[in-house]
């Protein structure tokens, strides 16, 4: 059966095997341990024209539980939530029911599961049946209360270690959630994971340590191993492979690649939106040494149509969605296949007409746009166009502000800016129309006015949940037509 979604998000799922026989990892028949990791899921619930949802995928999870031989354990390393109307509209309370009943046992967290603000971590984490982990991360000067270091599981007398760690990537979240928050990095975050891995192995008798790091390498992509060194791994400590940590998992990055570092403990990561998941047999030998067999498994293989859906993810959608339906709402047609750029050109020209609706009687606004970057799947197909096709395009809730800028930094960050900032004004602007010392005024999103280096004042918002999604729907319904 054909769903509606796909889901995108930052998951890890961990799956954990051992023989029946096996009573110990050390124990005189050994046993075989084999991790499976999902990352960067990112709320991609239901199947798409484009990608698989959770449905098959849910079932060949389930179908290891079949074997009475094995025992599993799952676990996410982030960025679940956020990218979908489907989980972003409930602000991820579907996928984390989705979570509990597929048997995860930890999340560490990802930078997105941040894009409403710490708040709403809390209830999520006590709808949650398992514990959200970052070891590194402080909540107004205090252990957050809505995650922990590491949890322990054991299965046939295996212990098995996790620990949890979001990566450097504080300043990827809306300057306005950034407040109260933060997150330990390099060496201060090294000696978190060290002092956990020691408590882990010999005050709880862990057998195998486990780090789920939501980071990792933007310029790796091989199915094959790679073998790297300290200087490759500027996210990664790799002193960690020192007898800390047996096994990397990572994400952020959504590449996918096997990394061997110089103490040979692997990272793997299998790229995001449920293109692929990664592996790793671990065989013990049953005198305490183990080796470790790695491999990423491409999407075809665990979410194909041979395998019948799961019910859980339509009931499931139908539990949160049960009178409308935001994916099949058809908006319009798309005549033509509208690019990533173009669609930020467009955004930013509805920015400054909304802005000048609002305030122009006011202001003299300048000009419109902000930090206007597609998701995936980046562009709009030719079509039909639903809500939920924009959304995943632009799954950020982000208020739209009148903004007072310095002309020294409206030329810096927005005329002058060539990478992921487009701008609209009436006519061509020109750098030099523009005084470094007066102030001018720009409608621009709440991401772009709270990061700081743009140095922008917000003057005003609107108070309606209208975001650029919105705007962009209206245009569609309104008969546009592709440039």
């Amino acid at each position: 059966m054909k769903k509606r979604f796909i889901i995108t998000a930052a998951l890890f799922t961990a799956v954990l095997l051992s023989s029946a026989a096996l009573a110990a990892c050390g124990g005189e028949s050994g046993g075989k341990l084999t991790l499976i990791a999902v990352n960067d899921l990112h709320g991609k619930f239901m199947d798409t024209d484009t990608q698989p949802g959770l449905d098959e995928f849910t079932t060949y999870i389930k179908n290891l539980y079949t074997n009475p031989s094995r025992e599993e354990i799952l676990l996410s390393s982030g960025d679940m939530w956020q990218g979908t109307v489907e989980s972003s509209s409930n602000k991820g309370a579907l996928m984390t029911e989705w979570m509990n009943d597929v048997g995860f046992v930890s999340m560490t967290l990802g930078n997105h599961e941040y894009d409403w603000g710490p708040d709403v971590l809390q209830p999520n984490s006590e709808l949650a049946e398992f514990p959200f982990l970052a070891i590194n991360v402080e909540y107004n000067g205090a252990p957050a209360s809505y995650c922990k270091p590491s949890v322990v599981v054991e299965k046939a007398g295996v212990k098995v270690g996790v620990i949890g760690a979001i990566g450097d990537c504080l300043s990827s979240i809306s300057g306005e959630f950034q407040k109260g928050l933060y997150f330990a990095t390099g060496s201060d975050l090294t000696a978190l994971v060290k002092a956990e891995s020691t408590r882990l192995r010999e005050d709880e008798g862990c057998d195998f340590i486990v780090y789920s790091i939501h980071d990792g390498g933007e310029r790796f992509s091989s199915s094959g191993v790679n073998n790297v060194t300290d200087g490759d791994m500027g996210w990664y400590d790799t002193s960690l492979s020192d007898g800390y940590v047996d096994l990397v998992f990572e994400g952020h990055t959504h590449q996918q690649y096997i990394l061997k570092d110089e103490y040979g403990v692997y990272h793997l990561q299998g790229g995001g939106e449920n293109r692929a998941i990664c592996s790793a047999e671990v065989t013990f030998d049953g005198r305490g040494d183990f080796t470790v067999t790695p491999k990423l498994i491409q999407s075809k293989d665990y979410a194909k149509s041979s395998l019948k859906d799961d019910p859980v993810v339509e009931n499931l959608y139908d539990k949160y969605f049960p009178e409308d339906d935001p994916y099949n709402t058809v908006l319009g047609q798309n005549f033509a296949e509208w690019d990533s750029a173009d669609i930020a050109d467009k955004v930013a020209e509805l920015y400054y007409k909304k802005g000048k609706e609002e305030w122009g009687a006011q202001y003299d606004i300048t000009l419109g746009g902000g930090y206007l970057k597609m998701r995936s799947p980046y562009d709009l197909a030719k079509g039909d166009v639903t809500y939920a096709d924009l959304f995943s395009l632009m799954p950020f809730d982000n208020s739209i502000v009148l903004g007072k800028i310095k002309g020294n930094f409206l030329k810096s960050n927005f005329i002058n800016y060539k990478q992921n900032y487009y701008k609209y004004g009436d006519g061509a602007l020109v750098a030099s129309d523009f005084a470094d010392d007066e102030y001018y005024y720009i409608i621009i999103d709440s991401y772009t006015s709270t990061y700081a280096p743009n140095h922008i004042e917000e003057v005003a918002r609107l108070d309606e949940n209208i975001y650029a999604r919105d705007l962009v729907a209206e245009y569609v319904k309104a008969g546009y037509r592709a440039p």
